[in-house]
């Protein structure tokens, strides 16, 4: 006889994935399942929970985007962590918004260099070739935490790099700093997103899986005269950030 008992999981309301998704990571949390430990196998838990190997799927997969579980062809669900990690959330679509995430965030940088843009620097930061940078490399993360969120070179022109000096005292946006020090009005931000997976130098700096899944956000700043005065390449591991903003429909319906 199994004496096994299914847990009672906390959300009765939400998706049925969801609600088994709560149960598992409060068994992980409760130390059922410790770290190194193999969740039951998808069998067990359709059977255990009632539900579909698609459900299955999904709650393990929300796992996973939690970091708490790892998955291995041949070696099941793997605890990986009992601790969940905090994802911070970006919303927004001005750079007023921006700059509060800014506020939000530290900015520990632990390398500076000159550098001059060749042919394939130019292609990476969407720039001109031959054009002086000073190089800020470092990594992002919450006030009064010490797990990383993004791994991040921020570049500066030359010309502007005497606010070097200033910035771990200045507490707010590297680009406002610019501004206040020689007097730029930032007119527009261009920002690009894309999906990558974390190289081993990349996930080493961050604390997290070599090939996990990450997002790369690259931002242009520009003056109101079109100056690019900023470049920012942001790496994030994509369970430990999510960006959210709202689109809004035009009226362009015409009267009648």
């Amino acid at each position: 006889m199994n004496n096994t008992a299914t847990p009672t999981p906390r959300n009765e309301n939400g998706p049925r994935y969801a609600v088994v998704a709560q149960a598992l990571i409060d068994e992980i949390l409760s130390g059922r399942y410790p770290v190194g430990s193999n969740l039951p196998t998808e069998n067990m838990l359709c059977k255990q929970f009632k539900i579909s190997r698609h459900t299955t799927r999904e709650a393990i997969r929300q796992l996973q985007e939690l970091g708490l579980v790892t998955r291995r062809a041949g070696f099941g669900t793997t605890v990986k962590s009992d601790r969940l990690v905090q994802r911070y959330v970006h919303v927004g679509d001005t750079v007023s918004d921006l700059y509060q995430y800014a506020q939000d965030i530290v900015l520990r940088v632990t390398d500076t260099s000159d550098i001059e843009t060749d042919a394939q620097a130019a292609a990476l930061l969407g720039c001109k070739q031959g054009q002086r940078w000073l190089k800020l490399h470092g990594l992002r993360v919450r006030s009064g935490e010490t797990l990383p969120i993004s791994l991040t070179d921020i570049h500066i022109p030359h010309a502007y790099r005497q606010v070097q000096d200033d910035i771990e005292n200045f507490g707010q946006p590297i680009y406002s700093l610019i501004q206040k020090r020689f007097g730029l009005e930032l007119a527009e931000v261009r920002q690009q997103v894309s999906a990558t997976t974390l190289q081993q130098h990349e996930a080493e700096a961050l604390l997290a899986d070599q090939g996990a899944p990450a997002l790369r956000i690259t931002r242009h700043y520009y003056s109101a005269t079109s100056e690019l005065f900023e470049i920012s390449l942001n790496l994030y591991p994509a369970e430990r950030f999510t960006y959210s903003n709202t689109l809004r429909v035009e009226n362009t319906s015409l009267t009648p």
